[in-house]
């Protein structure tokens, strides 16, 4: 992928471009890890185009200002032998494509990840304008085979790509988990920017039917709820639920990984966009959690056979009680399922490291 240096002894010369925190988001905390991973051989040198805390009009006239520095540095400097770009999804395709085309215009090779299926599941005309300015000149780095097959259907086969999975860059001190006591409450849980569109509500909605079916189950809430509707419903809802539901916040470090250890099964009931292959659902099988999630971008192998995974048009509630009531009749299994969980989660992130560390070849 990466011409040899002109002087021996050299590593290669890298421009990366992206997003990275904060504010942590998926597309940033990837973006950041990929540019490390990069670092081992090769000198990056870095643009960041995160907008930081900035919302509004701010936050695209920083984009705006981020994205022309950038291509200011690929048209004025040709020192540099790849372009490293996070990808970005709906208008964002815009800055991805102001980028390619200065690349291109002078040459570049582009490596391009992946983090959106926005362009997969609807045809974007910015997307064929990057392929076409890109041509052959373009690998791309998708997260799994599900993306790629679906990008390829649409826009036609790429002549140079790489699968890398998020699993890579999954730091997680919770593998091996909290072996559970045969007789302790099974709990379910949901880590995440506590929204409709992330499954705040459809969560609730299934710990009211399974404790109304008489099944004793508990539930565990996190991350931050920015709404104020959102966290009136939450605290009605602990309310409502009578001990049985718990909001704890926010939770990072030691706290995050205590959250991932009570948990028996991970809920993620996102109608998100553009969610591709989200880092919280590696995390959660890291710590031996099983999954329970809808079937949107590469959910359905992440999760492999350790949980289920419901289509977008089945009724969500009512399949993930079933697979509820299903683990706490084999709660003599509990701990065999975290083990098994963690050893396939281990395999994936080292088949996906692998990748990750040869993507300059």
């Amino acid at each position: 992928m990466v011409a040899a240096s002109s002087t021996a002894g050299l590593r290669p010369q890298v421009i990366a471009v992206g997003q990275i925190p904060p504010p942590v988001t998926g597309y940033a905390y990837i973006t950041a890890h990929m540019i490390e991973t990069l670092h081992r051989s090769a000198e990056v040198h870095t643009i960041n185009t995160s907008p930081g805390d900035r919302q509004g009009v701010r936050k695209h006239f920083h984009k705006t200002h981020q994205t022309l520095r950038a291509c200011w540095r690929l048209i004025t400097d040709r020192g540099y032998e790849l372009v490293y770009l996070g990808c970005e999804g709906d208008l964002g395709l815009i800055y991805t494509a102001a980028l390619v085309l200065s690349a291109r215009l002078f040459g570049h090779p582009v490596l391009l990840h992946h983090h959106s299926f926005s362009y997969i599941d609807k045809s974007s005309g910015l997307m064929r304008l990057i392929l076409s300015t890109g041509g052959t000149r373009i690998r791309h780095i998708f997260l799994c085979t599900t993306m790629q097959n679906r990008f390829e259907s649409r826009y036609g086969k790429v002549s140079n790509s790489r699968i890398v999975s998020n699993a890579a860059f999954v730091q997680s001190e919770t593998q091996g988990g909290e072996i559970a006591s045969e007789n302790r409450t099974l709990r379910i849980g949901l880590l995440s920017n506590l929204t409709r569109e992330k499954g705040l509500y459809t969560f609730l909605d299934l710990l009211r039917l399974v404790r109304k079916s008489g099944l004793d189950v508990e539930g565990l809430l996190a991350g931050p709820i920015a709404n104020e509707e959102d966290r009136t419903m939450v605290a009605m809802a602990e309310k409502e639920l009578r001990g049985a539901l718990q909001y704890l916040g926010p939770l990072y470090g030691d706290a995050k990984a205590r959250f991932y250890s009570q948990v028996d099964i991970f809920v993620f009931p996102t109608e998100y966009a553009n969610e591709a292959e989200p880092t919280v659902i590696f995390e959660a099988l890291a710590a031996g959690n099983s999954v329970v999630a809808f079937d949107r971008g590469c959910i359905r192998s992440q999760i492999g056979d350790h949980g289920i995974t419901i289509l977008p048009n089945e009724h969500f509630c009512a399949r993930a009680g079933d697979y509820v009531a299903q683990r706490i009749r084999e709660h003599s299994l509990r701990g065999n399922h975290r083990k098994n969980t963690c050893q396939h989660f281990q395999q994936k992130q080292a088949a996906a490291m692998s990748s990750a560390m040869t993507v300059l070849e």
